[in-house]
């Protein structure tokens, strides 16, 4: 069994009432990117789909939103009745052949043990000109702080998003980047293959 999603299916159920997500950083970290009107999105670790709602305004193509929890997909599945959205229980590593114009890792990203490959792999995903944002609704010592005390065997920490700059640098072009007190968002635009 995947020890994450053993971890995160235990707290499907209370997920939502545990984790305080706040609204006016999750619409502050969204405009900062290039989201718009149209968009194929992946929604990596999407956990019970707290992003969605305020993805689905900005009235994307799809939203595909992976998580390894199967409870916590289920979760998800009840909370929105519309065919944009497709929750899928996946490991994003699976995702094969498929593209996408925003990818996004919202509350994810220290879960993955080779940072670097992830970056890699989600690169291939992308076309020219299309987005990758890692974000925390907090910053990034309070992340890391919680997750040394809760989840610390599961969690690799959280980078100074100046080095997260770095792991993007050889596919992306990086934009907007904070590391405040407040949030940690890094957004970044896929440069031209050759």
């Amino acid at each position: 069994m995947n020890r994450v999603a053993d971890f995160f299916d235990t707290l499907a159920d209370r997920w939502d009432e545990l984790c305080y997500h706040d609204p006016e950083k999750l619409n502050d970290i969204l405009k900062k990117t290039g989201l718009r009107k149209g968009l194929r999105i992946l929604d990596i670790g999407c956990g019970t789909g707290v992003l969605e709602s305020y993805l689905l305004p900005h009235s994307p193509r799809q939203i595909v939103g992976v998580d390894l929890s199967p409870a916590m997909i289920e979760r998800a599945r009840s909370k929105y009745a519309t065919p944009v959205v497709d929750f899928r229980c996946q490991d994003v590593w699976d995702i094969q052949g498929e593209t996408f114009d925003y990818i996004i890792a919202y509350s994810v990203f220290p879960h993955f043990r080779e940072p670097e490959k992830l970056i890699s792999h989600l690169a291939g995903l992308l076309p020219t000109g299309g987005e990758l944002v890692v974000c925390h609704s907090e910053s990034r010592d309070k992340i890391n702080r919680h997750h040394d005390k809760h989840a610390g065997k599961l969690s690799e920490g959280l980078p100074p998003v100046e080095e997260l700059a770095r792991m993007l640098s050889p596919f992306f072009t990086v934009g907007a980047m904070e590391d405040s007190d407040r949030l940690y968002m890094i957004s970044a635009t896929r440069k031209q293959t050759f």
